[in-house]
C-alpha cells in the first residue's frame, strides 16, 4: 500500500476529496491533541472515540456498499 492510497479512490485510482479532507480533520485533531500539555480522561476518550469512531463508520459504509453491489449484480444475473 502506497502512502498516497489514503488520499485515492481505489476504484479508480484518482483523488478523492472525501478522503483528503477526512484525513486533513484527523491530521488536525492529532496534531491538537498531542500539542495538549497533558489531555484530560475526557479529552482522552473524545479524541479516540471521534479518531476510531471515523474508522468504523468507514468500515460500515465500505461494507454496505460491497454487499449492495453483491445484491445488485445477483438481480442482474
Amino acid at each position: 500500500m502506497a502512502v498516497l492510497d489514503i488520499l485515492r479512490n481505489p476504484a479508480t485510482g484518482k483523488l478523492s476529496h472525501s478522503k483528503v479532507w477526512a484525513n486533513i480533520a484527523c491530521a488536525a485533531g492529532t496534531y491538537k491533541f498531542v500539542t495538549l500539555p497533558e489531555p484530560s480522561a475526557e479529552i482522552w476518550a473524545v479524541y479516540l472515540g471521534i479518531v476510531g469512531g471515523y474508522a468504523v463508520a468507514r468500515a460500515f459504509v465500505s461494507v454496505k456498499r460491497q454487499a449492495l453491489e453483491t445484491d445488485d449484480a445477483d438481480k442482474v444475473d
